[in-house]
């Protein structure tokens, strides 16, 4: 028996009023979608930095090349 199914044999034992309580937070729990922001292009200028030697070769790999 999968939770599901153990959720659904508890709640039809509740009383039809309980249950029809349940049933409203439930959904009310799963349908609340929070609206996503709209991105902003730029919005994360100065916080990323990079180092001034980032495309230099590395020491590590001196014998590859």
């Amino acid at each position: 028996m999968n939770l599901a199914e153990l959720l659904e044999q508890q709640a039809m034992a509740l009383p039809p009023d309980e249950r029809k309580k349940l049933g409203a937070k439930l959904l009310a729990s799963t349908s609340t979608e929070q609206p996503r922001r709209k991105r902003r292009a730029g919005s994360a200028a100065g916080r990323v930095h990079m180092a001034a030697d980032f495309d230099a070769p590395l020491e590590d790999f001196a014998e590859y090349s």
